[in-house]
């Protein structure tokens, strides 16, 4: 399963950090697009119904670092452990800046750290860029 399609996947639990995220993608010019999610139930379910139906997956997913249930490197573990997602670049994003969530997004397989709120001008740069740029960047 390859993930060449240029959409990002974004999960975060505040519905004002989603909406923000929207409103600024609107604006836009953006090389990709985006879905949100609430839930990293809800885009584990949509990634594993596109690899059923041989779709596309996300080219990057963006997750919010403390969600309930379910948190951002838990969703990145699934994710990562699962073989045909192994194409989708994977990102932390966070309101905070330690050392230690840096290392739980690293050890969770982030190839980005990124600050809230969401820059989707980094995003870009990362679609752009395949991910190439190193363990944990932002």
């Amino acid at each position: 399963m390859t993930s060449t399609a240029t959409e990002i996947f974004y999960v975060d639990d505040s519905p004002d950090d989603r909406l923000f995220a929207r409103m600024s993608f609107e604006r836009g010019g953006y090389p990709f697009t985006m879905k949100s999610f609430g839930t990293g139930f809800a885009a584990i379910l949509d990634m594993n119904r596109r690899i059923a139906r041989r779709e596309k997956l996300p080219c990057l997913l963006v997750a919010d670092h403390y969600m309930p249930i379910m948190d951002g490197p838990e969703l990145l573990r699934l994710i990562r452990d699962n073989p045909a997602m192994a194409d989708v670049v994977l990102a932390i994003c966070s309101g905070g800046d330690d050392l230690a969530e840096r290392q739980a997004a690293a050890g969770a397989g982030a190839r980005h750290f990124l600050s809230k709120p969401l820059d989707l001008a980094l995003c870009a740069a990362i679609v752009l860029d395949d991910g190439e740029t190193g363990p944990v960047s932002g």
